[in-house]
């Protein structure tokens, strides 16, 4: 069992910062151990008596598998008495009427969470249970606007102790910081309202000016305004780890598929032509038809009935797992028709996904970890968080379909690449087809495009060269 001797120095660095810091945010690159420090921290803070007990809110599946299994590994943290907060409403209050030193509760129920301990607590005079309020992933309330944010400064003041933690706190722009600081602080640094948030830091611009952007003044004094409270480490500068290598296997769409590509591709430039605008990194994208098209199925109603087109990049993960031999391979696929004829082509593949029970989710995921899967596939949202301990056993990730979000990328990729246990060479295979929007993609994640200008910028990049080298 691990002893709190077996902190690495910057670990012990990020406990004393949140020691140090009522109001803390942690901003550690994914393999750092976040989970670890802010238990040392809560536990340090316990036998001084400043808190009695914790709220961790976070991503359901970590709050279901990560935060225990972690207390179990240390000597110190070994005894904390744990409460998962979810289910029917009966369990639900009797989680929280239980005497624990961690209550653990997902994003989604923050709402309902809140609502119940106005009425029942603070109503009648009585303080929660937890004085102390960790969130795990942070950027789950980067929208101050949104319930769950405004539910949560009811509460905020009865928190002595408050802690941010994420290894992507502004993946999509500065403009994600103010809803985070807002849930930690309750605005003393960016800003209670978003109204003000923006007419501090931000310049309007876009169509008839409903668009923000953050000004470079705006990017200075927001560092600065933050920078007190505000630990950043990035796994490079700390951890010593073998490199990650990154391949692109590049396919030909067959002729036929090639036409109805074409086709797709041209009806998508000729409505942006005609003034069509692409939403940055959400489903909205109007060239996700194109990126369907290239992986080898397309969606033809809105009832999510599919037809196949071409098997190119089946055959090319086909061929990949062929070079594997039976090593563990994990992977990412953008839709669910992907998933479909993955499953189809290789009957051995299994799928982590939210359908599975908890307990499905952690015996599918152990299995893989001890070689007995030879493909695990999941979809980037579902398998961002909590799913850790893959890069014990695992080397060989492959991106079947592309995802837009650069933080869904990164979290992705840090199943397997993130962790000072890795011990060997990790590989990074992303299967794209030539002349496709798969280019487009590429170029924005490595550009990492975080704004809809960038977005745009690398659609037209990969507009400008097709065209090019049609001329």
């Amino acid at each position: 069992m691990l002893t709190p001797e077996n902190l690495f120095p910057y670990q012990r660095r990020a406990v004393e910062h949140v020691n140090a810091h009522p109001q803390a945010m942690l901003w550690l690159d994914m393999g750092l151990g976040k989970t670890s420090v802010a238990l040392t921290s809560f536990i340090d803070l316990q036998d001084r008596w400043e808190v009695s007990a914790a709220l961790v809110v976070g991503p359901l599946r970590v709050v279901e598998s990560v935060w225990q299994q972690e207390a179990e590994k240390w000597e110190h943290t070994t005894g904390l008495r744990f409460s998962l907060i979810h289910g029917n409403e009966a369990h639900r209050k009797a989680a929280l009427n239980r005497r624990a030193d961690i209550y653990l509760t997902n994003y989604e129920n923050l709402e309902w969470l809140v609502t119940w301990i106005r009425h029942q607590y603070l109503g009648k005079n009585r303080y929660p249970p937890f004085d102390m309020l960790i969130y795990d992933e942070i950027t789950k309330v980067k929208n101050a606007q949104a319930k769950r944010s405004e539910a949560i400064q009811h509460i905020l003041p009865f928190m002595r102790r408050r802690v941010g933690l994420t290894g992507e706190p502004a993946a999509n722009g500065y403009m994600d910081l103010h809803g985070q600081y807002l849930a930690v602080d309750g605005g003393k640094r960016l800003g209670q309202t978003i109204t003000s948030f923006r007419g501090a830091f931000l310049q309007s611009c876009g169509f008839m000016g409903k668009k923000y952007k953050v000004t470079p003044y705006g990017k200075q004094q927001i560092k600065e305004r933050v920078s007190d409270i505000t630990l950043e480490m990035s796994s490079i500068d700390y951890l010593d780890l073998p490199p990650v290598v990154e391949r692109d296997i590049v396919v030909d769409l067959p002729p036929k598929a090639r036409t109805v590509y074409e086709q797709v591709e041209k009806e998508f430039f000729a409505e942006l032509d005609a003034g069509g605008t692409i939403e940055a990194q959400t489903e909205a994208a109007k060239g996700l038809k194109c990126l369907q098209v290239a992986g080898g199925a397309a969606y033809v109603d809105d009832s999510h009935n599919w037809a196949e087109i071409h098997g190119a990049k089946l055959d090319a993960l086909e061929d990949l797992l062929e070079e594997q031999a039976g090593s563990p391979v994990l992977l990412a696929y953008a839709f669910r028709h992907e998933a479909a004829r993955i499953a189809k082509r290789f009957p051995k593949a299994k799928f982590l996904s939210s359908e599975l029970s908890g307990k499905e989710f952690n015996a599918t995921k152990k299995k893989f970890s001890q070689g007995e899967i030879p493909l695990l596939c999941g979809h980037p949202a579902s398998m961002g968080h909590g799913v850790d301990g893959l890069q014990d056993s695992c080397f060989t990730l492959c991106w079947y379909g592309l995802n837009w979000s650069l933080e869904k990328n990164n979290q992705f990729n840090a199943r397997i690449i993130g962790g000072h246990r890795r011990k060997k060479v990790v590989t990074i295979h992303r299967i794209l087809a030539r002349d496709t929007m798969d280019y487009a993609v590429k170029e924005a994640l490595e550009g990492k495009a975080t704004t809809q200008t960038d977005l745009k910028a690398a659609v037209r990049a990969y507009r400008n060269r097709k065209r090019q080298r049609a001329a």
